[in-house]
């Protein structure tokens, strides 16, 4: 019976799908396990890559946003020299007009009747202009103290920026995804930050922020250097530009008027061949470099500011005939110092023919000779008291011009255009311990399964399993992951214009990590398979 029993046993096929399970249960754990760890080290690797962009953009988005403010201060400038231009160009036109209206209070002032009225209507007229004088006068002071307080402002938003947060080795938005017990770390806590500063100051054209302040603060020198000098040729050029016609050309010389009272007007006596009128300009000027203690003396600014009678004329005769004679002139100049001829702020020129028809009608016309001695008597007293009116040309943070396409790490690419590099890592140690394990490895699995077997496997990263370049362990042990973000300009629709810091058009977008200005600064960028490894 018992031997028959054993016999039947050895024959039966029952339970051998058990034994089977039993493997294939095992083999599936660990393929259902491993399928796990992997979605969690994706997940873990797609949270420190969200992280690392998320720094980055922050970061460009931080260095538009002073960008931006350093254009709008700049145009503020470029508002209180139009300012200064303005009150100028009323102040000439205002003397221009006040000789001719003081010659005829002069005369009606003798007249009965009416005389105590002119003689009362002259004292109200003049104490206006004195009034206008001395607040034009003020106006250069406030003007430049403004400009001189926006430019310092300028210069704290960007060394705020600079320090206080460039050269933190995490900015906050590093730590997005993290935890406490488990945080993101910078990679390369020293290199990365101080190739972001360098690639932000290098907008300015040097690398260290101070070399950049001392020479923007050169600008009230009037340096010779040709960076320097671009820089007062720049803002005077878009101060000039930013100018109201009236205040530029008079009335525009398109539509001139036919009073005589107006700073640009015009007879034509005969046509387009002769013409009697008014012309004016305004504008913001410098002067040329001299160096030295010397060259003070020259550093300031000027508002120069003109307007004139002229005759006109354009004919041919045998040959072509064309150009003007000044009749009455009266310039004003607003600066610190007289340094340019006559030597003298403001000054009043008659009628001095310097061609054929200026000297035949000065010749033929005896009461010009007359005409312009009273009229240059009555200009002598009524010339601007205070005669000198402030002006100085203010430094401000301007973009550098020396910019080219191509990143190296003497010169910045993408036309100056700085950015960001941000590198972050998830640690071996800590990615191998799951959140709420204390005691053991969280990527350690096990399973029992009594009589049928056991098992267990372990997921957890070892030091060799992280990429090394040939002889240089340069990135983490653990997950690393690099975003890099450019603070650009963009002008919408189809303009095309270059990067400057008067139009507030800055914004920032993420990069590929290798073109940015940064990437040209490390030094693993020759590195054999570097560039692969810093992608991973």
């Amino acid at each position: 019976m018992m031997l028959g029993t054993l016999h039947a046993l050895r024959r039966s096929e029952e339970g051998q799908t058990l034994v089977l399970a039993a493997i294939f249960g095992l083999v599936l754990m660990v393929c259902v396990l491993g399928t796990v760890n992997l979605g969690r080290a994706v997940y873990d690797k797609v949270q420190l890559q969200a992280a690392a962009d998320s720094a980055a953009y922050s970061q460009a988005a931080v260095e538009a946003r002073v960008m931006n403010f350093t254009a709008y201060t700049n145009r503020a400038m470029v508002v209180h020299y139009a300012s200064m231009m303005a009150a100028t160009s009323y102040l000439s036109y205002l003397h221009f007009e006040w000789p001719l209206l003081k010659a005829a209070l002069d005369v009606l002032s003798k007249l009965p009747y009416i005389g105590p009225a002119a003689a009362a209507v002259e004292q109200v007229a003049k104490a206006l202009v004195k009034f206008l004088d001395y607040a034009v006068q003020l106006l250069g002071y406030f003007i430049a103290a403004a400009n001189i307080a926006l430019y310092g402002f300028q210069e704290g938003a960007w060394w705020g920026l600079y320090f206080g947060r460039l050269s933190k080795s995490m900015p906050p938005e590093g730590h997005s995804g993290d935890s406490a017990a488990h945080p993101y770390v910078p990679i390369w806590p020293t290199l990365l930050p101080a190739a972001n500063m360098a690639v932000f100051a290098q907008t300015r054209g040097h690398a260290l922020m101070p070399m950049n302040s001392l020479e923007t603060l050169k600008i009230l020198l009037n340096d010779k250097s040709d960076v320097v000098q671009e820089a007062r040729l720049h803002m005077l050029e878009v101060a000039n530009s930013a100018r109201q016609p009236w205040v530029a050309y008079g009335d525009g010389l398109s539509r001139a008027s036919l009073w005589p009272s107006a700073r640009h007007w015009n007879w034509p006596l005969l046509g387009k061949h002769l013409w009697l009128g008014a012309r004016a300009r305004t504008e913001m000027g410098g002067f040329a470099p001299r160096g030295g203690i010397g060259g003070l003396l020259n550093a300031t600014g000027q508002v120069w500011s003109g307007q004139q009678v002229a005759l006109g004329y354009d004919f041919t005769f045998i040959k072509h005939w064309h150009g003007s004679d000044n009749f009455f002139t009266f310039v004003a100049m607003d600066q610190v110092a007289p340094t340019v001829a006559p030597r003298k702020n403001s000054y009043f020129g008659g009628f001095a023919p310097s061609s054929l028809v200026g000297k035949a009608l000065y010749l033929f016309f005896p009461p010009l000779k007359a005409l312009n001695k009273a009229v240059q008597g009555y200009a002598q007293k009524t010339k601007p008291s205070p005669d000198y009116r402030f002006h100085w040309l203010s430094p401000y943070v301007y973009f550098s011009p020396r910019a080219s396409n191509r990143a190296s790490l003497a010169s910045l690419g993408n036309f100056g255009q700085p950015d960001v590099l941000i590198g972050l890592a998830l640690e071996g140690r800590d990615y191998n311990r799951e959140g709420g394990a204390a005691t053991q490895y969280g990527r350690r699995f096990s399973w029992g399964g009594g009589a049928a077997g056991k098992g267990a496997t372990d997921f957890s990263y070892t030091n060799a399993d992280w990429p090394k370049a040939p002889g240089v362990q340069v990135l983490h042990k653990g997950f690393n992951a690099f975003s890099a973000a450019q603070a650009y300009y963009h002008r919408p629709g189809d303009w095309k214009e270059q990067p400057n810091f008067f139009n507030p058009l800055w914004g920032a977008r993420l990069m590929p990590v290798t073109e940015s200005n940064v990437w040209a600064k490390l030094p693993f960028s020759n590195l054999p398979l570097f560039k692969q490894f810093l992608l991973h």
